[in-house]
């Protein structure tokens, strides 16, 4: 039994590959010949010319500024949990202000210089870096001036102050 067994196992295997070799050689491709002349063929030269935006790339553009498409930037699923983008730093602090009441003495305000840790005295017109020149003085708000924009500094109360309660 085990012999008949083993003979018949030995002719299956024996069948089958001689069935499954002619079907590997039969799927190979033949290398190309190396006898084939090469032909040159001459492509027009490109002339180099700017970015030039066609009807599609305007109208990408167009898409990008929108509110939708920020939408999707700002809300990437692929932002790990929990992120937030990054907030602008500020350039100065506003530790206070002084008014005098008589109106003699100009307005005066007391400014922190975040990245230096320096503090400024100004008044109106004074230079706080060399392009930010504060612009007007209020209780407890200063208007500065940046490269043409302007950013109102306003006085914040302290955690001290909140909790015990004064304001």
């Amino acid at each position: 039994m085990f012999r008949f067994l083993l003979k018949s196992l030995v002719i299956a295997f024996g069948l089958g590959i001689v069935l499954i070799l002619p079907l590997l050689f039969a799927n190979t491709q033949r290398l190309p010949s190396t006898r084939h002349k090469t032909m040159k063929v001459s492509t027009p030269r490109r002339v180099a010319k700017g970015p030039q935006l066609t009807k599609n790339k305007e109208a990408e553009v167009l898409f990008q500024q929108t509110k939708f498409y920020r939408t999707i930037i700002d809300n990437n699923l692929f932002h790990p949990l929990g992120w937030r983008p990054a907030r602008p730093k500020e350039s100065f602090r506003l530790l206070g202000t002084r008014i005098s009441t008589d109106g003699k003495t100009s307005p005066q305000a007391i400014i922190q210089g975040v990245q230096g840790n320096k503090i400024h005295i100004v008044t109106a017109g004074d230079l706080l870096s060399k392009d930010t020149t504060v612009t007007d003085i209020q209780s407890k708000q200063v208007t500065l001036e940046k490269s043409g924009h302007q950013k109102t500094l306003k006085l914040g109360t302290t955690i001290w102050l909140k909790q015990s309660g004064i304001r």
